[in-house]
């Protein structure tokens, strides 16, 4: 029961930072919107930027879903995908697509690793669409990882019949 009150802390912590953070867009500062997602990756994951560099997208899952249900590590990516998805926008939104396309990067691949690996119903509305995140990274050259991620999203197994 603890566990399930803390990705509900989660999820409403993190709905709220992205309100903020698209708020803080919407007005035309996206400089102090990708600071919030930073803060808000720092109180809600306890990954301070020079983690978040220095960890592989491998490392960054197994950090974000180490003994977690799998509902939970579900939300804890879908979390982190829309802050990162956010990120992205406001760099964007600063004409920085050097930047803002490795941030939606992230994003599809912490959107894709949510879908497949924890496939259950009910992710958070704010989980970021695999179809706007792929419109967004045209002309980015995806990873061999990333394109295998892709593939088992578009091609779920069948279920197994007994």
């Amino acid at each position: 029961m603890a566990q399930r009150d803390y990705i509900l802390r989660l999820i409403e912590q993190a709905a709220q930072l992205l309100a903020q953070i698209t708020h803080q867009r919407e007005m035309g500062q996206p400089g102090l919107a990708v600071q919030t997602v930073i803060d808000g990756v720092e109180r809600l994951f306890g990954l301070t930027v020079s983690e978040l560099g220095s960890l592989d997208e491998e490392a960054l899952f197994e950090q974000l879903t180490q003994r977690e249900s799998p509902e939970n590590a579900r939300d804890k990516c879908v979390v982190f995908a829309a802050l990162n998805y956010q990120a992205g926008l406001s760099y964007e939104d600063r004409d920085l697509p050097a930047l803002a396309q490795p941030a939606f990067h992230l994003a599809l691949v912490f959107t894709l690793r949510a879908r497949v690996s924890f496939p259950a119903k009910g992710a958070p509305e704010f989980t970021p669409r695999v179809d706007d995140l792929l419109y967004r990274l045209e002309g980015f050259e995806l990873p061999v990882t990333t394109r295998s991620l892709l593939e088992q999203y578009r091609s779920p197994l069948p279920p197994i019949r007994a």
